[in-house]
Parts: structure tokens; C-alpha cells; sequence
């Protein structure tokens, strides 16, 4: 996998302008700026990073949504929803929704990703950002795998993404571990550990290892391990990758600070776009 972000190549893109077609569309677009200033900021310091600014990760998650939506049942009524009662949190989804369409770039998308499992009539949705090109790299290395589904390169990641939440409970964590960028030992274990979990009721024991992102060390960018595992060259790769990306990013951002010390994320996002 190539470096993406050199500091050099950092600093020549701040120096030209955005891609105009991405520039003019953002500029005349009707949504909420601010909304989407914070959005980016959240994905910016954790760990989509990784996907917003490198090919590292296919898939992030920015945040998640709870909603009053869901039914307790699944009675297939055709009014499921009170809209008279519920149309404000309708309303919120619409304006995240013209947020992350403003946003998209050629290379980067977003989506709102609705859970399957609703609890106590609230739907939790995520929202994720995605790089296009490194989605279609991991279809292709895993093409047995995703291919179950009919999936290939160039299926549009939307439909991948929300498929792959509606299946079964091992095909969504192997699924989602390899688009969340893991290493195929993480996602094997996790795996075999739910497996083996369901089949004697008992937790199998793990260890974790963690990739740094800008608001912490730990507990963001993280895969589980068998206990007592020792990191393996793969693991030492990508968290060299990350360090690299890391840095990178930490230049750049002081560059994009307000005197209230909060980062001007839409602009950055904006800034980083490559001139076409």
C-alpha cells in the first residue's frame, strides 16, 4: 500500500485549491455547516482518520444516532412509524442526511447505517465514512468471501455496507472486520471467540491492540487478539502506517485552528481534496 499523505504532498494540496467541482458544489449547497464542521471534527481526531485522510481503513464509524423509530415488533404494518409524533427525529436524519451528501467527494463517501437490533424502540445509526478504492481492494482480496453476496469491486459501497449489517451475526463481524481494516488473525479470532462463546456460554479471553488516534492512544482504532499474543509483523505495519499518518495529520491541523482552540474541520476537509 502506497503512503498517502506525505507532509510535503500536505502542504502542496493546501497550496492549490480544492477540486472545483467539489469546491462550487460545497459553496452553493443548502445544509448545515456547522453540523457538518463537528462531524468531521469528530472523524478527523479518531479514528476515521484513517479513512478520511489515507487508504488505511475501508470503513469508519463518526459517530452514532439514537432514534425513537424502531417497533417492538415486527408486524409488518404499513404505518409502522407515527409520523405526526416522530417527524422531528425524521427531520434531524433529513438534515444529517444533506450533511453527508454535501460532503461526498469522488473518493470518500457517507453513509447512515441503520442497526439491525433496535432497543427499546430505538434505532441506533451509525454514521460511517468509506474510501471507495480501498473498499473495492478488500472485495477483491476477499472475493471469496464478499462474492456470497454476488459482491465485486465496483459494487456500490452503500449496498455493501448496509448488507452486510442485515446478515447473519458471523458473516456481519467477518464482513465488517475486514471493511473496518483488521487484519485477517484479528477478524479470525473474533470470529472463532463468538463461536466458541455461543457453543459453551463462556467468554474467551482476549487482548487488544490499539492504533493512537489524535484524541487518544487506546480504545479507538483497536482489534482484539488472543490472550497473551504477541503483535506479529502485520500488526507492527499498520501501526507504523498509522504513526505516519499520524503525524501528518498533526501538522496539518494547526493550520485549521480557531483561537477557541477547535478545528476548522470543513475547511481542512475541503483543503485536502486533490486538484483534478
Amino acid at each position: 500500500m502506497k503512503k498517502i499523505f506525505s507532509f510535503l504532498l500536505i502542504a502542496g494540496v493546501m497550496a492549490c485549491t480544492a477540486t472545483q467541482p467539489f469546491k462550487k458544489r460545497l459553496k452553493t449547497a443548502d445544509f448545515d455547516r456547522k453540523l457538518a464542521d463537528s462531524l468531521l471534527a469528530l472523524g478527523f481526531d479518531q479514528e476515521a482518520l484513517y479513512t478520511l485522510f489515507s487508504d488505511m481503513k475501508p470503513v469508519s464509524s463518526i459517530c452514532n444516532l439514537s432514534l425513537p423509530l424502531a417497533r417492538k415488533d415486527s408486524s409488518g404494518v404499513d404505518e409502522a412509524v407515527d409520523i405526526e409524533q416522530k417527524m422531528s427525529h425524521l427531520q434531524q436524519l433529513q438534515r444529517y442526511q444533506k450533511v453527508l451528501d454535501a460532503l461526498e467527494t469522488p473518493e470518500v463517501g457517507f453513509i447512515i447505517s441503520p442497526f439491525k437490533q433496535d432497543y427499546d424502540g430505538k434505532r441506533i445509526m451509525q454514521i460511517n465514512a468509506y474510501r471507495r478504492r480501498s473498499i473495492a481492494n478488500v472485495v477483491a482480496t476477499r472475493q471469496a468471501f464478499f462474492g456470497q453476496w454476488g459482491f465485486v469491486p465496483n459494487t456500490d459501497p452503500k449496498v455493501l455496507i448496509n448488507t452486510i449489517e442485515y446478515e447473519s451475526k458471523y458473516e456481519r463481524f467477518r464482513g465488517y472486520g475486514y471493511l473496518f481494516g483488521y487484519p485477517k488473525h484479528a477478524v479470525d479470532f473474533f470470529v472463532e471467540a463468538a463461536r466458541t462463546e455461543d457453543r459453551t456460554k463462556q467468554f474467551v479471553k482476549r487482548d487488544f491492540f490499539s492504533i493512537p488516534v489524535f484524541v487518544k492512544r487506546t480504545g479507538h482504532f483497536v482489534y482484539a487478539t488472543p490472550k497473551g499474543y504477541q503483535p506479529a509483523t502485520i500488526d507492527s505495519i499498520i501501526f507504523q502506517k498509522a504513526a505516519v499518518v499520524l503525524a501528518d495529520y498533526k501538522k496539518i491541523r494547526t493550520n485549521f485552528m480557531r483561537p477557541d482552540s477547535s478545528l476548522r474541520a470543513l475547511e481542512l476537509w475541503t483543503a485536502i481534496q486533490p486538484k483534478r
